[in-house]
């Protein structure tokens, strides 16, 4: 089967018309007639019936449309594997809190050093990562470190911090104090919606404890968990480093908890471990973490593993 068919199936189906997908495919509409009834004959099976406005999946045009996008992305994948020889592209994973401390001049090193190597940086959340990670979009992710790692991934264990506790300058947190983990109970809390690794993180232990989780709001993204905290809507708990995107530290108060703490690892697609690109990218990205950690910069951070190795 031509991959090329799939597409152009794929595109009538979004389109709902031969004649649409057709003009967008830059292809005449009985040529992409022909195409579909090729496809058709080959998957013996009609795909499209024909309705007044166009045309619509059958059941079988359906299953083939689900089927035929992750087919074709790992086709794509494929390709780049195989033909890569010193460039390249590079899909990075990692947190909003790493955006000051790494993500900035990880990506203003590698652009530096290898301008033909095509970098994608993605900014979210651990479970939106993972399942990025999980459907190979991401050749390089940086997540919580798990026990039990998926399958197909090298995890390696990076670097560990304290975990703080962040609200307005009216809560008097001082970051010369440890917090004890019963200052949030009961507590109105501002954290990402389950299934974030953090949030899980305290609710277990809160829970585990036999104290109150309760949240005054679910934000998405770190910048507004932040900013409540900051207004005073209620307290919120994150890594270290995000310590670092605050541009009004006379607004906040803040304090690391005591006993809390996050392992950060990397997660290396081992599918593209040969990729020229990603070898230069994780030797970047270990070089770039070194150079946070001797910079003191980066509040309460203790090197894991093979980087511990790394540092004198």
């Amino acid at each position: 089967m031509e991959s090329r068919l799939l597409e152009y199936m794929l595109r009538v189906a979004e389109l709902g018309s031969i004649n649409k997908a057709a003009a967008d495919l830059h292809l005449s509409q009985p040529a992409l007639s022909r195409h579909i009834a090729a496809l058709e004959v080959e998957m013996s099976t009609k795909l499209f019936t024909r309705t007044q406005n166009g045309v619509q999946l059958t059941d079988a045009g359906l299953l083939l449309t689900e089927k035929a996008r992750p087919l074709l992305r790992q086709l794509s994948i494929l390709k780049e594997q195989v033909g890569e020889v010193a460039a390249g592209q590079l899909s990075i994973g990692a947190p909003p809190s790493w955006h000051k401390v790494f993500t900035t001049p990880f990506i203003r090193t590698l652009v530096g050093q290898y301008p033909d190597i095509k970098l994608r940086i993605n900014e979210s959340v651990s479970h939106l990562l993972r399942d990025q990670m999980l459907s190979g979009l991401l050749d390089l992710c940086i997540m919580p470190f798990d026990a039990s790692p998926p399958a197909g991934f090298k995890q390696t264990a990076l670097v560990r911090e304290p975990l703080i506790v962040l609200g307005s300058a009216a809560e008097q947190l001082s970051p010369r104090e440890m917090t004890p983990i019963s200052r949030l109970n009961g507590a109105k809390l501002v954290l990402p919606a389950r299934p974030n690794a953090l949030r899980g993180l305290v609710e277990h232990m809160l829970t585990r404890k036999g104290m109150v989780f309760r949240t005054a709001v679910e934000a998405g993204t770190l910048s507004l968990c932040m900013e409540l905290a900051e207004q005073g809507i209620g307290l919120t708990v994150l890594p270290a480093c995000a310590l670092n995107n605050l541009t009004r530290q006379d607004a906040i108060s803040w304090s690391p908890i005591r006993g809390l703490a996050l392992t950060w690892a990397l997660y290396e697609n081992q599918a593209r471990s040969h990729s020229h690109a990603l070898r230069e990218g994780k030797r970047l990205l270990m070089a770039t973490l070194e150079t946070a950690i001797e910079s003191g910069d980066w509040y309460g951070l203790e090197a894991m593993g093979a980087l511990s190795n790394r540092l004198p």
